[in-house]
Order: structure tokens, then sequence, then C-alpha cells
């Protein structure tokens, strides 16, 4: 009968926990260290093991040329952001986008090109989806409305080089009977013509709220005038840019576009 009250008791008790205890040398070390810190020294961390990432996000830097409306259409959307930049003069009639080293920056040799941090992006359309991705404005909210911009983007690639192509005869050429423009004016003006009736149907190039599309587009009407095309013939283009105007930030692509080297403020 004892042994059985003796096994239930046993049984009944409650396991001892297992508690981790330091070794000498450990607390030796523990306590060194608590010394050194109450003098003030810095506590040593693992290399690879601090996570923690720098507030000051990457400096944007854009490579460009003041005349240049596809670097335009970048200050653009920088200026509508409201995001501080280097800007970086690219002198075209110097030569110095043939140079190996701005090869090494645009593989095109073309402006413009944007640095954001280690990355370098090309091509203005791309650049304007890379910023509209990046900080979440002006690329549309849904997957249709991603899609209906790449389209107008496309779509301006297209059907504007017209325009930009007798921009440059005239203002860069000063070429007014080159034989091109016989071709080019029908295109550049049918261009125009079916961008005036679609904006009478809608306040903005790809819906009712400004994108990408618009900034791209914009950046061409603002030197219509340079090609030979007065905005003005066009009633609904022109109400369109004066609701693009009306835009925080927003500036025609001459005035956001210096003709040297700036660092942001």
């Amino acid at each position: 009968m004892a042994a059985k009250k003796r096994a239930a008791k046993k049984k009944a008790a409650k396991p001892k926990k297992k508690v981790l205890t330091a070794t000498r040398a450990i607390k030796q070390a523990a306590a060194k260290s608590a010394t050194r810190a109450a003098k003030g020294a810095k506590i040593k961390k693992v290399a690879g093991y601090d996570v923690r990432k720098s507030a000051k996000p990457d400096k944007l830097v854009l490579y460009g040329l003041q005349q240049s409306i596809p670097t335009g259409k970048v200050a653009l959307m920088l200026a509508l952001l409201g995001v501080p930049y280097d800007y970086k003069h690219v002198d075209l009639r110097a030569g110095v986008h043939k140079t190996p080293a701005f090869a090494k920056i645009n593989r095109f040799q073309q402006v413009p090109a944007l640095i954001d941090g280690e990355e370098a992006i090309v091509q203005s359309s791309v650049i304007l989806q890379y910023l509209a991705e990046k900080f979440g404005k002006f690329g549309g909210k849904t997957p249709a409305e991603r899609r209906r911009v790449a389209e107008w983007l496309a779509w301006d690639l297209d059907k504007l080089t017209g325009l930009g192509g007798m921009r440059f005869i005239r203002k860069f050429l000063n070429q007014p009977e080159h034989p091109a423009l016989g071709w080019l004016d029908p295109r550049a003006r049918g261009a125009l013509e079916y961008l005036d009736r679609h904006l009478g149907t809608s306040k903005h190039v790809a819906g009712p709220f400004p994108t990408i599309a618009d900034v791209s587009i914009f950046a061409w009407i603002a030197v219509a005038e340079e090609a030979g095309f007065d905005p003005a013939n066009f009633p609904n283009i022109r109400d369109w840019a004066r609701r693009m105007m009306t835009l925080r930030g927003i500036a025609h692509p001459y005035a956001l576009l210096p003709t040297e080297d700036r660092n942001a403020a």
C-alpha cells in the first residue's frame, strides 16, 4: 500500500522545467560586453545581418537635351510627380551621345535616359511607364486602363512621328520646301484631326483622368507650331491642352529643361 502511494505521488508531481544555464565563459563574455557598452563602446554587428534600409531614396538622374521632345516628356512627368532629379545635358551636336561613355548608359545612343540607383531606363515611353509604376501615379488604376494607356503610347510613337519629322525639317534643317514635307504633312494632319475628334468625346486621352498618355502627347502639342500646325485650329485639342496646363507642376517642356547640367536642390 505504501509503495502504491509513493508511485501515485511521484506521478502527480509536476515535471521540473529545464533551464538553459550559461557556462562560465558565456557569463564572463556577457559581463565584459556590458562593461564596454557602459563605457560607450559600439556593439559590433555581424556583416550581412544589418537589413535596415536607407531612408534616402535613390537619386534620379535624367540625361537629355532641352530641345528633345522625348526628353521633355520625361521632364513633364517628373514635374507632375513633384520628384527632384539631377539633369545631365547631352550635347548631340558635339556627338556626346556617340561616345563609349554614354553608350554604357544608353545602348541606343539616344536621349533621354533615366538613371535610378544602379539601373538605366531608356526610351521615353518606357521611362514614363517605369515612373508611373514606381510612384503609383498616372499609369491607370486597372489592367484595362493600363492597356488603354499603352495603346495610346503606341499610337503616339506611330502617328505623331509625322509631326516630329516636320518639326525637325522646319526648325532644325530650316528647309520649308523639303520634299519630305509633302508626305509628312497629311500624316501629321490626319493624326491631329483624329486626336481632336477623340478629345471631343473624352476629357483626357485614355479616359476621364490624366495619364502618361496625356503627358506623352502633350509634349508634341506644345511644339506643334514649330511643325507648322496651330493647335487653335483643333478646338478639342486646344481645350484639352488648357486642362492639362491646370495640372500642378506642368509647364512647357522648354521651361522645364535647362541647357546645361543641373543638380536637384
